[in-house]
């Protein structure tokens, strides 16, 4: 019984095919608009058996394989409904001219539109028209893609390449009609060599100018390269998290909010903007104290400082008494009136600074041995009290947040980048 069953279903389904083959070949005029749609998009798109509705749509409309075609991808920046992309199609179509149309479409988020023009129109000029149209009457912003004069049967591969196309207009805000052609796109995965070391000292030392001026020659090198926006963002998050490891522990997980902007920036120049602005910022925030205002004492007290930052016998005593050869007293009276903080909390948040620095470099030194570096000697312990006292956490549990931060974070935010 069951086997009648499917015998006779399979019957039904044979004799429906040659019913809808009969229709295809006689009523063709009549179902034209349809059929259409429906030949070419399954062939484009590979949908089920592509190469049969691509012959069915030969035989119903007598046309060859070879015959001539040009194609034309128009993406909109942003369309948040079905009727954004209608609306473009039928732009489109009217300004092509709906009988030289072949096929006029809404295919995945973008419109397609074949047609067998072969006259003299400017296609440059005629899609850049149809882009203030679009754009004065819908409001929406669109991206175009035309190809050369290609065989039809090409179309399925042609349709793939144009796609990728399209998202070449996130390097240029300005390009919004393109020539497929025109578009190199390597087969192999683009690779670069950011120096984001340079870009990080420059940013944790201050120097804001020098930051600016190395983040240009980044963008310049990315932008020339013009990776896949995916791999490009991939590098700029690459280059955000290395920055954000130069700011304030506790403005660490604000910065890293930023991550999202980057992830979702619609353009080349959108992101690079944020960054710069970012890293203009936090560059800022590490720019050493104004020392033109200090008297000379003042100045040369500083600078030795900064030379034995790591000597544990620094105090306002010694530097007085076996450097500067002044009264300690009238030293630190100076010192204090000119920084505006006593000797030995300046120098407290100098080699605070400076553990944070050697911590957050992801070394393999340990706690004792950064204590050493940053003048405490062998007593770690005192320094991992002060350590907490300063930033609100122990050196172990500040290791760990950067840790995390700057490898399980970016990790994680690359993936999904890649994925965008």
């Amino acid at each position: 019984m069951r086997q009648k069953k499917v015998f006779s279903h399979d019957l039904c389904d044979n004799e429906a095919n040659e019913s809808f083959e009969r229709l295809v070949l006689q009523d063709a005029k009549l179902v034209k608009p349809i059929l259409k749609e429906r030949f070419l998009k399954d062939y484009i798109l590979g949908i089920g058996d592509a190469d049969e509705a691509f012959n069915m749509y030969c035989s119903a409309f007598a046309a060859d394989r070879r015959t001539p075609v040009r194609m034309v991808v128009i993406k909109p920046n942003k369309a948040d409904t079905y009727d954004d992309l209608f609306y473009i199609k039928n732009t489109a179509q009217g300004y092509l001219g709906e009988e030289s149309v072949i096929l006029s479409t809404s295919m995945q988020d973008c419109v397609l539109l074949i047609t067998d023009e072969l006259g003299g129109r400017d296609m440059d000029e005629l899609l850049q028209h149809i882009a203030y149209v679009v754009r004065e009457c819908y409001g929406l912003d669109i991206m175009s893609v035309y190809s050369q004069m290609i065989p039809i049967q090409e179309a399925p591969e042609t349709f793939r390449r144009m796609k990728v196309c399209t998202e070449y207009s996130f390097y240029s805000e300005s390009t919004r009609v393109i020539c497929e052609s025109d578009i190199k796109i390597s087969a192999d995965p683009v690779t670069l060599t950011p120096q984001y070391t340079g870009i990080e000292e420059a940013v944790s030392s201050g120097n804001e100018k020098k930051t600016l001026v190395l983040l240009e020659e980044f963008f310049l090198e990315l932008e020339r390269s013009m990776p896949t926006p995916a791999v490009a963002k991939t590098y700029c998050l690459e280059l955000y998290v290395c920055m954000i490891r130069c700011c304030e522990v506790e403005k660490i997980d604000i910065y890293m909010k930023g991550i999202v902007s980057i992830q979702e920036g619609r353009s080349f120049n959108e992101i690079k903007e944020f960054i710069k602005v970012k890293a203009a910022e936090i560059a800022r925030s590490n720019t050493p104290k104004d020392t033109n205002i200090y008297s000379s004492l003042i100045k040369d007290t500083i600078r030795i400082i900064d030379e034995n930052i790591g000597n544990e016998k620094l105090s306002l005593r010694w530097i007085a008494g076996t450097i500067l050869y002044t009264n300690v007293d009238y030293l630190g009276k100076i010192f204090k009136k000119e920084t505006g903080m006593n000797f030995s909390h300046y120098v407290m948040e100098k080699r605070m600074e400076l553990a944070k620095k050697l911590i957050m470099e992801g070394k393999k030194d340990r706690i004792y041995e950064v204590a050493e570096k940053v003048g405490y000697g062998s007593n770690s312990q005192y320094f991992s009290q002060v350590f907490k006292k300063y930033t609100g956490i122990s050196p172990l549990e500040y290791k760990e947040i950067t840790r995390l931060s700057s490898k399980k974070q970016l990790n994680s935010d690359s993936k999904k980048a890649a994925a965008f």
